[in-house]
């Protein structure tokens, strides 16, 4: 049985909660359509992270994300830092949807199939953001499909981040099919800013090798990210390996060919979370990206769709592979 439920609020901020026998998803669209809870019901256990400090709240665009961060799914189109455009606007800190309201609709409420859509506008560029979400019914996978539309004149180039923050613990335990990646100078605490590695093996500043796969404790006090290069199959995994519960997000590797990961183990405001970001990009400057050429395009009048399955899953401690469908294959 799924029920598509938009009658309360939470601090003030409409939710529109889709359950099932499996998976309750609680979205503000107050708040750019953020997926603020992914609760696997057997376990109890939400797979999301909150910040304990920044309660979610309604947002002024333009205000600074890292100050204003509450946790959940966030979605960060069509930058990350913030980015002068050449007619003399800027594009804000972490993109223009996610201090957004959406609005909102349930187009699906049968008992069998849950759905909503939440649909944003950029201020800044003429680009139109639909979110379509999906729950069926016995399934604890959710159907996220995006169609970005580009309703103005000129081309339109853009980075664009799937960005759910984790709960996590020093039994998390990190799947990712990928071979490479490079570490960002951002902090250069344990790891020397644009170091090449294979992963998930990284030598640190004291000659150490690091299995990126392992989180460490809170009172490690450490913070880094690592550009994770062209994975060779679309998913990635996080797995509590002592509950054997973990948070999956299978994803069109066409169009997000990198993943980014994000780490705070109590080294960055005192938070503990990590994110493991599908990206379109290589690097937080907008435009470096499109000088590179490595980010989204979007001709006039051109539309992208994009199919995204995110699944709570359990009984497992790696995986293997993940596939569009949300089936999950357990590691050896």
């Amino acid at each position: 049985m799924v029920e598509v439920d938009a009658q309360w609020q939470y601090r003030g901020l409409q939710v529109v909660r889709l359950e099932n026998e499996l998976l309750r998803v609680d979205v503000l669209p107050d708040l750019g359509a953020k997926v603020y809870n992914f609760v696997h019901k057997p376990s109890g256990r939400n797979l999301l992270w909150h910040n304990p400090r920044v309660p979610p709240a309604r947002q002024a665009f333009g205000a600074c994300f890292d100050d204003n961060w509450s946790g959940g799914w966030d979605e960060l189109i069509p930058n990350d830092l913030p980015v002068p455009e050449p007619e003399g606007d800027v594009l804000p800190d972490h993109g223009e949807y996610w201090s957004q309201p959406a609005r909102w609709e349930v187009l699906q409420d049968s008992g069998t199939v849950g759905q909503a859509r939440f649909t944003l506008m950029g201020r800044v560029l003429p680009v139109r953001l639909d979110k379509t979400l999906t729950l069926r019914e016995g399934g604890s996978h959710l159907e996220v499909h995006y169609r970005l539309a580009n309703q103005g004149p000129k081309l339109v180039e853009f980075v664009w981040n799937i960005h759910p923050a984790m709960a996590i613990s020093a039994d998390t335990r990190l799947d990712v099919p990928v071979r490479e990646g490079y570490s960002d100078p951002w902090r250069e605490t344990q790891f020397k800013g644009f170091t090449k590695f294979n992963w998930p093996y990284i030598t640190d500043l004291k000659g150490r090798k690091v299995d990126l796969r392992r989180v460490e404790g809170p009172e490690s006090a450490l913070a880094d990210m690592h550009y994770l290069t062209n994975v060779h199959e679309g998913w990635y995994a996080v797995t509590d390996v002592a509950a054997r519960v973990g948070f999956g997000l299978a994803f069109p590797k066409e169009v997000f060919p990198h993943v980014w990961l994000f780490r705070t183990f109590g080294g960055w405001r005192g938070l503990y979370t990590l994110i493991l970001e599908a990206s379109n990009g290589l690097t937080r400057d907008l435009a470096q990206a499109r000088k590179t050429g490595v980010c989204g395009r979007l001709e006039p009048g051109a539309t992208l769709d994009v199919d995204v399955t995110a699944v709570a899953y359990s009984g497992v401690t790696s995986v293997s592979r993940i596939d569009p469908d949300g089936t999950v294959r357990p590691g050896c």
